[in-house]
């Protein structure tokens, strides 16, 4: 069954890292649609975020700062959510080096795919920009969590999904990731 929802942000809330004990800290966030429809294996979507003593709470910015997917979802998808380590305007500058290098990378690949006789010619220049791209060090992930979903709203009803946060590796309960998915 597929529905159109919209997912946007409503708060994160750290309860257990050192990071919480800053007063302010900018952090990379980025939530994942694992397979929301036939043909797309990922959506994703991240975003600078401001957090107060381990806290951000999205319900008084603009609906353009909060809104993360609008989309068709085919019954069944997971969130993956990723929070990154408090960073400076070059560590953002940095990541997202990276996610132009993951999106060349992409482009490269398909182009591979589509001239199969041309294809090593095609990809070359885009394969070359990737790998400049990719020089940079990515700030390191505190925090994660993955959760199945398939409870998707009707048309006209809002649900609030919560996804509980992790410490990478140790699997210890950290905090949580409120969206709100409307149908």
């Amino acid at each position: 069954m597929k529905t159109t929802v919209e997912i946007t942000l409503k708060s994160l809330s750290i309860t257990s890292l050192p990071e919480r004990r800053l007063p302010i800290s900018r952090n990379l966030l980025t939530v994942e649609l694992i397979w929301p429809k036939a043909g797309a294996a990922r959506k994703s979507a991240s975003r600078q975020i401001v957090m107060k003593k381990g806290k951000a709470d999205f319900t008084e910015e603009p609906w353009a700062k909060r809104i993360l997917f609008r989309d068709d979802i085919d019954g069944h998808t997971a969130f993956v959510v990723s929070l990154a380590e408090p960073v400076t305007l070059q560590k953002l500058r940095r990541l997202m080096q990276l996610t132009a290098k993951a999106a060349l990378k992409e482009g490269a690949d398909m182009i591979d795919a589509a001239l199969v006789s041309y294809g090593d010619i095609a990809a070359a220049p885009v394969d070359a920009l990737a790998t400049m791209v990719a020089e940079k060090e990515a700030p390191r992930i505190i925090a994660q969590g993955v959760l199945d979903y398939s409870d998707l709203p009707g048309a006209g009803e809002t649900r609030e999904v919560t996804v509980p946060l992790e410490r990478p590796k140790l699997g210890k309960s950290i905090g949580s990731l409120v969206l709100v998915v409307q149908g």
